[in-house]
């Protein structure tokens, strides 16, 4: 009889504090948390993830990947060099392997003005030393993490806006070595995946397929090339032109207007 997957373990940022819930097979109903992990003075968590237990986290902030215990007390810490001044559009993100053995974090060091393109670096967790890092050619506000629950690989997906998606995946080989596959990357296309839960088709098998031709277009209105130079209506006529030194009274000039919708 294959195992079933082992629990899962959520966390979400609450008031400062990140909360780890284990949702296993079977649970319904409203969960507790299984653990609260305080925060610490100025820090800004962006990204956590617990293993279960849970008796340690990790987060990431804008400028650094922190392990803490379950009663907050500092076991690991290293800095996303150099520190970044760029205040938002950057959320460094984080993975823990099944084994628990190592770190994977995602640094959108584009975005955040290190210089350079993204990153995905894999940390010893123990001692923080950095194994392997990758250049993906990507610029990222951020990615998705998503742990195989059956080899313990990971996958990274890396959203560019308009420029699609980049999914990677990394998993430590035979010789403790961490490798990397560029999974997917199309030119010109869009992909929408996703994975088992169960970990089943980990082979990127194709279920169902839909032309690019076979999906409605996104409708455009054309532009009222009047749009601005409308004359002014007879006053009590209804929407007019708005004259220098005046509220607009609504919508027809591009102001905001007060009075009700008709």
């Amino acid at each position: 009889m294959t195992p079933g997957p082992p629990p899962k373990v959520v966390t979400r940022l609450r008031d400062g504090r990140i909360h780890a819930y284990v949702a296993g097979t079977g649970t319904h109903g409203m969960l507790e948390p299984a653990a609260v992990f305080p925060p610490r003075d100025g820090e800004e968590a962006v990204a956590s993830v617990v293993r279960q237990g849970p008796e340690r986290v990790v987060r990431t902030t804008p400028n650094g990947v922190v392990r803490l215990t379950r009663a907050g007390d500092l076991v690991r810490a290293s800095d996303l060099e150099p520190r970044s001044r760029v205040r938002h559009g950057h959320r460094p993100g984080c993975a823990l392997p099944l084994d628990g053995r190592t770190v994977w974090v995602h640094r959108p060091d584009t975005m955040a003005g290190r210089g350079g393109g993204d990153q995905w670096v894999v940390h010893d967790a123990g001692s923080g030393a950095v194994l392997a890092r990758c250049e993906p050619e990507t610029v990222g506000h951020g990615a998705s993490h998503r742990v195989h629950p059956v080899d313990g690989s990971v996958c990274l997906d890396i959203g560019e806006g308009q420029d699609g998606s980049a999914v990677l995946r990394g998993a430590v080989g035979a010789d403790s070595e961490p490798e990397f596959v560029l999974a997917d990357r199309p030119a010109g296309e869009g992909t929408a995946r996703h994975g088992g839960p169960g970990g089943g088709r980990p082979d990127d098998e194709v279920l169902a397929a839909r032309p690019a031709e076979a999906s409605a277009p996104l409708s455009r209105r054309p532009p009222d090339p009047d749009r601005w130079r409308r004359p002014a209506s007879p006053a009590g006529a209804g929407f007019r032109g708005r004259e220098p030194g005046t509220r607009s009274p609504g919508f027809e000039d591009g102001g905001l207007g007060r009075g009700p919708l008709r």
